[in-house]
């Protein structure tokens, strides 16, 4: 049942996508109301599926990165269609919905039914909240990027005057710069809380948790460039393209810690 249920998930999101697609293209707002509802039922099948799942593993699906990874990919559609739903745009679906069966792919295409959890782990709730939290954050940091590279995108397109139907169909740089922002103001608040409680958990579990490992020193980076992102706004006024090659920045080094060091890196914090 579980590759099944995998697969259905992602073919509810590649439709949704092609309405999402037809929807830019048409410019029509029934073609963007349509999109949201079927992204919206793709959504409710993803929640099943991750029900099923936890019921199947006997736990959450956050105890590796597989696992994490389409549990992420739920958290950024609910956010998404909050946005959506929020801000009655529909333009930015064609962009993250491919970000979002990505990152369901990867798992459904890599994901160990078999894996055993190991003890240090079980019956830790702490651990799980810890994930979860984190899940939000990477949710959030997840749009801000996607709002930065479309600002970005958008911002040379208006430069070279090339307005295309790229230019037609879009909100404005200002829409971007701000989505932008509130998605790192949100994603640091939340990265800060599951931090803070990582240590908390840590701590408990481990005598010699804080070394230099390479899964703590990359999350550091990525919490302090995220922070300089909200210093250099707050401070400086930084706003726009400088806000938002902060907000690249952070986030390919969000990804790196997430995917890179905890597959290959890091010998203390790892869900292997």
């Amino acid at each position: 049942m579980i590759p099944l249920a995998q697969w259905l998930v992602a073919l509810a999101y590649i439709l949704a996508l092609a309405h999402y697609v037809k929807a830019f293209r048409e410019g029509k707002d029934e073609s963007g109301k349509r999109s949201w509802q079927i992204a919206a039922v793709a959504i409710a099948l993803h929640l099943g599926y991750l029900i099923h799942l936890s019921f199947t593993i006997g736990r959450l699906p956050v105890t590796n990165v597989f696992e994490t990874l389409t549990a992420c990919a739920w958290f950024f559609g609910v956010a998404y269609l909050s946005v959506e739903w929020r801000l009655h745009e529909t333009s930015l679906g064609l962009f993250i919905l491919p970000f979002i069966i990505l990152l369901h792919s990867l798992s459904s295409l890599f994901l160990d039914l078999q894996r055993v959890l190991p003890p240090i782990l079980l019956r830790e709730l702490v651990f799980e909240i810890h994930v979860v939290i984190l899940l939000f954050s990477y949710s959030a940091f997840a749009i801000s990027f996607i709002a930065s590279l479309l600002y970005l995108l958008l911002s040379r397109e208006i430069q070279k005057k090339s307005t295309g139907l790229f230019y037609r169909r879009l909100p404005s740089l200002a829409f971007f710069d701000a989505l932008s922002n509130r998605g790192v103001n949100i994603g640091l608040l939340f990265l800060t809380l599951g931090v803070a409680l990582g240590i908390y958990e840590g701590a408990k579990i481990a005598e010699q948790f804080f070394t230099w490992d390479a899964k703590f020193v990359a999350v550091a980076l990525t919490w302090f460039i995220y922070c300089f992102h909200l210093w250099g706004r707050f401070k400086l006024g930084w706003q726009g393209k400088r806000a938002a090659l902060i907000s690249v920045l952070g986030f390919g080094s969000l990804l790196f810690s997430f995917l890179i060091v905890s597959l290959t890196l890091s010998k203390v914090h790892h869900f292997r």
